[in-house]
């Protein structure tokens, strides 16, 4: 960020953190306005009447599927391709997806695929987090003061607690509960564009932070939770009666510190 405008500079961190309210507020407005597929920062439409509409006031699609021209522009002009801000992870992946897929057929597999997306994704968005990926059998959820508020790593457990429930019901899909991992840390990460500012190649989260969280999904058995300590802590998650682990992750020296939480205990964190 050598060309970067300082006081662009921290305009976009007051956006990103949340101490400016403008980029909750605006995804809220514009998400009332129909359709998918959005923006994944500001929430304009790219479909239906409401795109139009939208692309008429310069939100089209950039050459970026995932962003709308005026917000490649903003991180253009201001020469910021992201911050270092603190930020909350949802890793969530269906186990045992591999032989799901042999004992389907391609079309019923791609169904059932597309159900665990739309829970993921629902419970995400309804809790104000932004959905970073959608790649194979697993979607990641991203979460910070800017488009989450505050409390965003209760945001984030409160949308796993959603997720978790909603695929543990025996209508999650056609063949019934969906065997879900799912985990959720919090932490400081890169945000912002991932490719170049000449290409702003995607908006999405980079870091250990990132890392770990994944990491911790990989080891959540079906119907679980993972909560990092820290996630607890700060989502203000009641320990008591819950299992504690200790993780090993790969590539880090410590391990971290873990709640799980099964449907049957997410009662407590669906709330607010």
């Amino acid at each position: 960020m050598a060309d970067a405008d300082p006081a662009g500079v921290e305009q976009i961190r007051a956006f990103f953190t949340g101490e400016h309210p403008g980029l909750a507020a605006q995804r809220k407005r514009f998400r009332r306005i129909p359709s998918s597929p959005r923006c994944k920062l500001c929430e304009a439409p790219f479909g239906g009447f409401g795109g139009m509409a939208f692309r008429a006031l310069g939100y089209g699609r950039s050459g970026n599927p995932s962003l709308c021209e005026k917000c490649v522009a903003e991180l253009r002009k201001r020469g910021v391709t992201g911050l270092e801000i603190p930020v909350s992870l949802l890793f969530s992946d269906v186990r045992g997806s591999t032989a799901l897929g042999e004992r389907m057929s391609p079309s019923e597999f791609h169904a059932f695929l597309d159900h665990f997306y739309r829970l993921a994704t629902d419970a995400i968005a309804r809790h104000d987090g932004l959905v970073d990926k959608v790649v194979g059998d697993e979607v990641i959820g991203l979460f910070f003061g800017g488009i989450s508020g505050p409390d965003h790593a209760a945001a984030a457990v409160r949308a796993g607690a959603d997720l978790a429930e909603a695929a543990a019901s025996p209508d999650a899909s056609a063949s019934g509960a969906i065997p879900v991992g799912t985990a959720v840390h919090t932490g400081t990460a890169f945000v912002g564009a991932s490719g170049p500012i000449a290409t702003v190649d995607d908006f999405t989260a980079l870091g250990d932070t990132v890392n770990a969280t994944a990491r911790l999904a990989s080891v959540a058995a079906a119907g679980e939770l993972i909560v990092s300590v820290a996630a607890a802590e700060a989502a203000r998650v009641e320990p008591d009666g819950l299992e504690r682990r200790t993780v090993a992750i790969r590539g880090r020296t410590e391990p971290l510190e873990v709640l799980v939480l099964r449907p049957a205990d997410t009662a407590g964190q669906r709330a607010g």
